[in-house]
């Protein structure tokens, strides 16, 4: 593909917003959303040759109308050359969020978010030849994992990829959860094995209603790191969306259940992410706008596991002031 806007786009590193902005464009709203190099959920492979192969990608969330998964594959050279690869969607679908693991000539594209229309029951699995850049789709057999994307894929010698961690759509299941087992591929055979079967009891706990809770402002409210202007309004608004006064005492008891426990230090990298060690297993409690998630990294007592679930759902109903749904998470 030749377009040398978007080459313009790709050296100058704009994103879709920024490149309409730079022509004077028209509203993306009316015409539709800008190409834009930018991108998140991209994948970038480096070949030995000195080539940079970037793979597919989106940009912004559905709301935003420059908003837009793509299926293309731009190629820089070693001397700084750049090439664009357009494809069918039949060959080769919008891809973000996906893996890529180079082995020999080929690159592994697996996983994918994509547009929810276009999501399957079991991962996407897919390869890209470096000569000639042609997607071929795997006809893989085995054990496949669930609609998989944000993972982690790494080639482990011997004809395998090893894929872990990452999200994952089940039909099963109306949202996103965490993928805690181990997959691999074999290239030879072109199949899955599922490594682990972890049988961690996990449990989601969503409003009733479906609106998001209130947890994060009320962490804000509770630091004090605003003005006292903004931290009246803020407070303000909460006490009319809850109805009463915001409980901060108990937010901060959240994840306190009463059963012997000790607090594990969070990761600096961790964002709303809180762990406690129960009896020698870990407890972790992934907070999210929508939903908190209690995973058990290991086997516990059925009785400490019983608590540990109605002790959230009893603070969260008080602090929310609403029916909260206790969804539990199995793995198959």
């Amino acid at each position: 593909m030749s377009n040398p806007v978007w080459l313009w786009t790709i050296d100058q590193r704009l994103s879709g917003w920024s490149a309409n902005l730079a022509f004077q464009g028209p509203r993306s709203e009316d015409a539709g959303p800008c190409w834009s190099f930018g991108r998140y959920g991209r994948t970038e492979t480096a070949l030995s040759d000195g080539r940079l192969v970037r793979i597919g990608g989106e940009y912004e969330d559905w709301y935003d109308p420059d908003f837009y998964i793509y299926n293309d594959v731009i190629v820089t050279d070693g001397a700084g050359q750049t090439e664009i690869f357009g494809y069918s969607e039949d060959a080769f679908p919008p891809t973000d969020f996906h893996t890529a693991t180079l082995v020999e000539d080929l690159i592994f594209v697996i996983g994918n978010l994509s547009y929810p229309e276009n999501r399957q029951q079991r991962a996407q699995l897919l390869t890209l030849d470096t000569n000639g850049y042609r997607f071929e789709r795997v006809a893989a057999s085995g054990d496949t994992p669930p609609w998989l994307y944000k993972h982690s894929a790494e080639y482990s010698g011997h004809g395998r990829i090893l894929v872990r961690g990452g999200l994952m759509i089940h039909p099963h299941w109306s949202i996103s959860v965490e993928n805690i087992d181990d997959w691999q591929f074999d290239l030879g055979s072109h199949s899955w094995y599922r490594l682990t079967r972890r049988a961690w009891p996990r449990f989601i706990f969503r409003r009733a209603d479906r609106n998001p809770n209130h947890l994060y402002d009320m962490r804000r409210l509770g630091r004090l790191q605003m003005s006292r202007g903004r931290w009246d309004d803020l407070r303000a608004r909460l006490s009319s969306d809850l109805g009463t006064e915001p409980r901060l005492d108990l937010v901060e008891k959240l994840y306190r259940p009463a059963v012997p426990h000790e607090v594990v230090l969070q990761g600096k990298d961790e964002f709303r992410v809180q762990r406690l060690s129960v009896d020698g297993v870990t407890v972790r409690y992934d907070e999210g706008r929508h939903d908190v998630t209690i995973t058990v990294e290991g086997t516990l007592p059925i009785d400490i596991v019983e608590h540990l679930r109605t002790d959230l759902l009893k603070k969260l109903v008080e602090i929310e002031g609403a029916a909260f749904d206790c969804m539990p998470l199995l793995s198959d």
